[in-house]
Order: structure tokens, then sequence, then C-alpha cells
């Protein structure tokens, strides 16, 4: 919890700071680590590829950092 994690996508990139079910505020990039975003990041390493689901559609990323 409170990683910063930066994902690169074939025309995306996004950053999202992992945070418990308080701090969360998506609009400000900050995911609970219960959400499905934060739940696919947990326990990711850089280097590895992580899919993202939301309601539009489904992304594969590859993890670029975690600070």
């Amino acid at each position: 919890l409170g990683s910063t994690v930066k994902l690169k996508g074939d025309s995306k990139t996004k950053e999202f700071q992992v945070v418990g079910t308080v701090e969360a505020d998506p609009l400000s990039g900050k995911i609970s680590d219960e959400s499905p975003i934060g739940q696919a990041l947990i326990g990711k390493k850089v280097g590895e590829s992580v899919e993202i689901t939301t309601p539009a559609d489904t992304t594969t990323y590859k993890i670029a950092q975690i600070s």
C-alpha cells in the first residue's frame, strides 16, 4: 500500500497510487487495494504484465515502475 505504479500499454501510459479504501480517489489516480485494478496490481513486479478490465475495455499493460 502507498506504492505508485506506472503502467505502459500499446498507446497508453497510466499511473496509479494503491491506497486503502478510505483514501481512494480514482479521479486523482488513487485506487483502493480492494478495487479490481488494485487487486490486479498487488504482488506484481516491474516487467510483469497485468490485464486491467474497466467498463470501457480490457487492456494489457506492462509494469514499468513501482515507487
